[in-house]
């Protein structure tokens, strides 16, 4: 389901972070489960309005949330990745408040939990990094599990749906992925309920995203860089190149006087920026001059000329 972090902390959308910081402040303290002693439904609170902190609080993050929206961001994030940086402690100890009083959690893996316990007891774990809870459950639900796949190239810019056969915890699993246009390499594609078992239920699957090289085109984020063959006779008089975009070929007009070399911006026509599939990057075009194995008589003838006339 998707979250609103804004309505779950009930701020506005443009609100300052000193007020997103007073609503987090507010919610904690109502909803701290030392407060709130063998209260599951106070817990399942807490933790979602520290997640929606976790994110708000974070500018980058925040940036995301908005640019992708709450069901982009819910597929691109999982709460794993919200609060692998987010330190309870330190938010709660700004506010007079101490962790200590439920089991020494920490949003850290491994941080806090029991004495000698590792953390095993953090709310890490209950994010996701271990065991989960249903809500209005008492079963823990599976960990996540996570699983590399590799997409191509021509996938990560036009997006498809992959047929995939995962084994988790012994068993084949056929799954339908869907990978949207302009997937980096890193992303995570979460699928809900294919992680691990629990007695609660299953986990979410996490597929870490690895787009394969391309020959003809580089790329820089949501720009992309390729090449283009020319004559010497056309940087010296002025023709025309033909590029490979995307989209198919391309011709660009080439000035008379272009050094090789040269680069070429074609606005648009980069690479899908991820969640926002109207919009692209930039194609930028380098001119190389690729002179032939061997000259006929009259190309050397032409060739001697221009050396001798000074070019």
């Amino acid at each position: 389901m998707a979250k609103d972090f804004y309505a779950t902390l009930g701020v506005e959308r443009g609100a300052t972070a000193d007020e997103i910081k007073k609503a987090y402040r507010k919610l904690a303290m109502e909803f701290h489960p030392d407060r709130n002693p063998g209260d599951a439904s106070a817990e399942e609170r807490f933790k979602d309005v520290s997640e929606a902190y976790a994110v708000l609080s974070d500018p980058d993050k925040r940036k995301q949330f908005d640019s992708f929206g709450s069901d982009r961001f819910g597929e691109r994030f999982s709460t794993e990745d919200i609060l692998r940086d987010f330190n309870l402690d330190d938010i709660l100890s700004q506010f007079g408040m101490k962790s200590s009083g439920w089991g020494g959690f920490s949003f850290r893996r491994g941080g806090g939990g029991p004495p000698g316990g590792g953390g095993a007891g953090s709310i890490f774990d209950m994010f996701g990094g271990g065991s989960q809870r249903q809500p209005g459950t008492s079963a823990p639900v599976g960990s996540h599990a996570e699983v590399p796949i590799e997409v191509s190239f021509y996938e990560a810019m036009h997006g498809s749906e992959r047929q995939l056969q995962v084994r988790i915890d012994g068993q084949q699993r056929d799954l339908t992925v869907r990978v949207p246009a302009g997937i980096h390499s890193g992303k995570k594609l979460r699928v809900k309920g294919k992680g691990h078992r629990g007695p609660g239920g299953n986990g979410d699957l996490l597929l870490t995203v690895q787009v394969s090289a391309d020959e003809r085109f580089e790329r820089d984020g949501d720009d992309l860089h390729t090449s283009a063959r020319v004559q010497a006779s056309d940087l010296l008089l002025g023709g025309t190149a033909t590029v490979e975009t995307l989209a198919g070929e391309r011709r660009l007009k080439v000035k008379a006087g272009t050094a090789s070399g040269t680069r070429l911006r074609i606005r648009g026509a980069g690479a899908p920026v991820l969640g926002k599939s109207d919009n692209h990057g930039d194609l930028y075009v380098r001119l190389e001059v690729v002179p032939p194995e061997e000259l006929d008589e009259d190309q050397r003838a032409a060739a001697e000329a221009l050396r001798e006339s000074g070019l």
